[in-house]
């Protein structure tokens, strides 16, 4: 476990989707040798699909990381008293983990940077912008009914604002740093990293995946193609 250092100057540091990665992320908070000064904002999506979601809730209320609501962490408010993992999740967190999640900011609005978890709709800062949008937009499509089509533009192609917008989200895109927009969900539970970026330094650091730990839907299919085949061919 890292322990805080102190008489550093104060940085705001910016972590991406965890996911349930507890390992990475406490590996990337040594990593960073936090200060007690130090500012730090997780992206949301602390939950779903990697090993230990519920020690990752604990690890970030306990430091007291500031931490936005994810579309993961708003699904599981919606659905924990109907959907099984959701109930299970919300027994292993316990009354006051949950209040904390139930508690979480959709945007940060600083006056050198902008957080979200997903996004902007073009035009429009967070107060003015759709619950939808802030937690799940990808691309937009000229009118917001669709957006998540990849072959329509990243709603970050219509952000002219020099302030930086930092946020998670898209891990099929991976690690995005733009001059006024920075992605840093990499994809840590897909085995790829987990990502932070360092405001005052311009500094991105990263954290290797210990494995997969989880695999899309979409992605599912070929990997069973893909071995299925690979034993075929060593059969032969």
């Amino acid at each position: 476990m890292f322990s805080f250092l102190r008489n550093k100057k104060p940085r705001t540091i910016f972590i991406g989707d965890v996911h349930g990665c507890i390992d990475e992320l406490q590996a990337m908070c040594k990593r960073l040798r936090l200060s007690q000064e130090d500012r730090i904002v997780m992206l949301g999506d602390l939950i779903n699909r990697g090993p230990d979601p519920a020690a990752v809730v604990a690890f970030v209320a306990e430091k007291k990381f500031d931490c936005l609501m994810g579309n993961h962490e708003d699904e599981y408010l919606k659905e924990y008293k109907h959907e099984e993992k959701y109930a299970a999740l919300r027994e292993e967190l316990g009354l006051d983990l949950h209040l904390w999640i139930e508690e979480r900011p959709l945007w940060i609005d600083h006056p050198s940077f902008l957080c979200v978890h997903a996004g902007l709709k073009p035009g429009a800062l967070p107060a003015s912008n759709d619950r939808r949008y802030l937690l799940n937009i990808r691309t937009w499509d000229g009118e917001g009914r669709d957006i998540k089509t990849p072959s329509n533009p990243a709603w970050y192609e219509y952000y002219t604002q020099p302030r930086p917008v930092f946020y998670g989200h898209w891990a099929q895109q991976g690690l995005t740093i733009r001059r006024n927009t920075v992605g840093l969900d990499s994809g840590c539970v897909y085995g790829r990293a987990l990502s932070a970026w360092i405001l005052e330094e311009e500094r991105l650091v990263q954290q290797k995946s210990k494995r997969v730990y989880y695999v899309p839907p979409a992605l599912r299919k070929k990997v069973v193609t893909d071995n299925t085949e690979s034993r075929s061919r060593a059969s032969r």
